[in-house]
């Protein structure tokens, strides 16, 4: 006499099928918040304040990215252009008057270039070619008057350069972080420049 086959309810199944499915959904969750969450956002905490005198500050954006290759700003999570504009509303401000001090981003482009792969043994076990950023963003500084917004009764430029070369076949994640560091780094150069440059030319004494 055989025994008789165990048999589980329909509904019995279902469950033991869908507590694996939701405990992988939770973890996979868990990682994508993991590398979102991977570095902080951009810090300005070295720029020195600038005061100027001036009444009011206008900060504008002339810089059109052209959203292709070789040109990558696009898709960095904030954009040099945004943070240098950020950086200005933060570092700067006006003592009062009847003057306005203009802040416009002029460049803010990051150009990739895949660099040729070496020869010999080493170009043999390289994967793939290294990448190189050229990094500029320019900041032109005009001061007008109120009354005669047309006439610059002030001028100053803020340029910072950076380059970077990068191994090649990285992750999304270690691409993002490279694009981070990258906009860091020309983030603390302009505060430098914002802090001499403007001070000099337009600060409050």
């Amino acid at each position: 006499m055989t025994k008789a086959a165990a048999s589980f309810p329909v509904k019995s199944l279902r469950m033991m099928v869908a507590v694996p499915a939701l405990c992988l959904a939770i973890a996979l969750s868990a990682c994508v918040s993991n590398i979102d969450n991977a570095w902080p956002g951009i810090s300005y905490q070295a720029a020195a304040p600038v005061t100027v005198n001036a009444g009011r500050i206008e900060i504008f954006n002339s810089y059109n990215a052209p959203m292709a290759a070789p040109n990558v700003e696009h898709m960095f999570r904030m954009t040099p252009s945004a943070a240098a504009q950020e950086l200005a509303r933060r570092q700067i401000s006006a003592a009062g008057g009847s003057r306005v001090l203009r802040v416009i981003v002029d460049d803010a482009s990051v150009r990739q270039t895949i660099l040729p792969k070496e020869q010999g043994v080493i170009g043999m076990v390289q994967r793939d070619p290294e990448e190189k950023f050229d990094a500029r963003v320019a900041l032109r500084f005009e001061l007008v008057d109120e009354a005669a917004p047309d006439i610059i009764v002030g001028r100053a430029n803020v340029v910072a350069t950076r380059e970077r070369t990068v191994k090649g076949g990285m992750t999304l994640a270690e691409r993002d972080k490279a694009y981070y560091d990258l906009t860091q780094t020309l983030v603390n150069d302009l505060a430098q420049g914002i802090g001499t440059t403007v001070q000099n030319t337009f600060g409050f004494k």
